[in-house]
């Protein structure tokens, strides 16, 4: 078992992604498919600076996350270990399409169809952010369990819309993860939360 120290480190770490998760989220809101590519090229040369630095924070906050989910025994839990690296996988997706098309500058085309692999991976993000959800909490008590149920829930539902072409979860789903990572890092830092034990490792 970790130390207290290093196990209530993982709190701060939790903080520190929620956070910087926050502000880079509300630097700029990305075009989606369902605008047209000329929408989309005319966008991206407009706000190539701040995109470009909204997806570097957003490297930022995976190493952040990372270091939060190692404190709650990735290495440990198989569950929590294929939540990690699935949301890790897409986050890296969805943070370097964004780069190539502010840098590249292509055509309408070529625009809507690298627009159309960023929602494929903003789905598989939130895919990942459900078994993430829950197997965070797996081993916590019955209301946070609860939360991560529900959280994985509002993502997984969200993806669903999204194929047909509703946002309504859209801003939702990433606000309850959020809300979700802070209240187990909260608790990490109040000592009601701690690494599982290696029982879980075939949780």
């Amino acid at each position: 078992m970790p130390s207290s120290a290093t196990s209530r480190r993982g709190g701060w770490w939790g903080i520190a992604f929620v956070v910087t998760l926050f502000v880079a989220g509300a630097m700029v809101s990305l075009p989606t498919g369902r605008q047209t590519g000329r929408a989309i090229a005319a966008f991206y040369a407009a706000h190539t600076g701040v995109i470009l630095v909204q997806q570097v924070l957003g490297v930022v906050t995976l190493a952040f996350f990372l270091a939060f989910a190692l404190a709650l025994g990735a290495r440990r839990r198989r569950w929590l270990l294929v939540g990690t690296v699935l949301l890790a996988i897409s986050e890296l997706v969805t943070n370097i399409i964004p780069v190539i098309l502010a840098l590249t500058n292509p055509e309408p085309d070529g625009a809507h169809a690298w627009t159309v692999i960023e929602d494929l991976a903003d789905g598989a993000l939130f895919v990942s952010i459900a078994v993430f959800s829950v197997a965070a909490t797996i081993d916590e008590v019955g209301w946070v369990r609860a939360v991560g149920l529900v959280v994985a829930a509002i993502s997984l539902l969200r993806v669903g819309l999204t194929l047909f072409g509703v946002a309504a979860l859209d801003a939702l789903a990433p606000i309850a993860f959020l809300i979700l990572i802070l209240i187990v890092s909260v608790r990490i830092l109040m000592g009601r939360s701690k690494p599982a034990p290696t029982r879980t490792a075939y949780s």
